[in-house]
């Protein structure tokens, strides 16, 4: 696989019927503009919110924390999709509640207040903690392991699906796997930061489960989950419906760079983590080397996605080799891989 190699033919792409006017908090982040760009693509006007702005793309600057200084967007907007959150395994938790959990209380209020009629929950696979059934769906229970990210993601569909259950606005809860693909900072940038600084070290050999599920494909079905009735009140698990092990995975980021990705003992690399992790943050840096970050990447097994596939035509189509195939041209491009 080279940054050279042949485009492989477009992958035809389902195309729902949107509501006429999509409103999206964190829409310029990395799966927030994706969402943005497709869903107008579809003919739907999309507006939204972020803290960054970019008023020639309708999106607002502001915070998830006040929704008083956007909520007048809200009307006449159809579905809201909440992607902003704080994604990190190293966010104290009162910060990770305050956003992931008590904002998405805030916005989904102001969303009611407004008469919108959907509101479409970015969660994630997290909610199930790090020991879980191989794959398992979505009857499964959701579970805190004292972690912020997963903990906060657990209470946040708490919120959102009371909200539901009270009838203030129709919810539905999307549950993401390891989203990668250009511009994905986790498991592309950082991760490719890592392989080069040799701080990418995994547990267990590297046989922990990674679950990817390419941009594209995590578009195509929330949009369809936005635009099923049949999808309200519903939670579904969106991958690209296989697993890979961690140590496949982030092997093939360190051959785009002519790295290796080392591994070790579980409990040496969570030590090593945490300690290290400790040390970066207390100098200013940001690191994401923490114990959660090790157990994450030795997961146990995969996510079912049988649900989306017969509730919604959910049908990843974008195999790993295209994906990564992408995602290394557009590396190539941006100058990541020669650093």
């Amino acid at each position: 696989m080279t940054a050279n190699s042949q485009t492989a033919p477009a992958v035809e792409r389902p195309a729902p019927a949107l509501p006429a006017k999509i409103f999206i908090t964190g829409a310029n982040g990395f799966i927030g503009r994706a969402l943005a760009e497709r869903a107008r693509e579809l003919g739907t006007e999309v507006t939204g919110v972020d803290l960054l702005p970019d008023a020639d793309a309708g999106i607002l600057g502001g915070s998830i924390s006040d929704p008083s200084e956007w909520a007048a967007a809200l009307d006449g907007v159809d579905a809201v999709i909440h992607t902003a959150a704080i994604v990190s395994n190293s966010a104290p938790l009162d910060d990770a509640w305050e956003v992931n959990t008590y904002s998405t209380r805030k916005v989904l209020a102001a969303a009611a207040e407004a008469g919108v009629g959907r509101f479409v929950h970015l969660s994630s696979v997290a909610a199930y903690g790090f020991d879980y059934p191989d794959q398992v769906d979505e009857k499964y229970p959701v579970r805190v392991n004292g972690y912020s990210y997963t903990d906060t993601k657990v209470n946040a569909e708490a919120v959102v699906m009371t909200a539901h259950a009270a009838g203030e606005i129709d919810c539905t809860v999307i549950r993401p796997g390891d989203v990668y693909g250009p511009a994905s900072k986790p498991w592309v940038i950082t991760s490719l930061e890592m392989i080069r600084a040799g701080q990418m070290v995994l547990p267990n050999g590297g046989r922990g489960t990674f679950t990817p599920v390419y941009i594209d494909t995590l578009v195509d079905g929330i949009l369809l989950a936005t635009a099923s009735e049949a999808g309200a009140g519903q939670v579904f698990n969106l991958t690209d419906g296989h697993g890979v092990t961690c140590a496949e995975y982030f092997g093939r980021l360190g051959d785009m760079i002519d790295a290796s990705v080392r591994t070790l003992p579980t409990s040496l690399a969570v030590a090593l983590a945490g300690a290290v992790g400790t040390v970066q943050r207390r100098l200013g840096q940001a690191s994401e080397l923490t114990p959660a970050t090790v157990h994450m990447l030795n997961r146990p097994g995969e996510y079912s996605i049988e649900k989306a596939r017969t509730m919604l035509g959910y049908a990843p189509a974008i195999s790993l080799d295209e994906g990564m195939r992408r995602t290394q041209e557009w590396a190539q491009r941006e100058g990541l891989l020669t650093r």
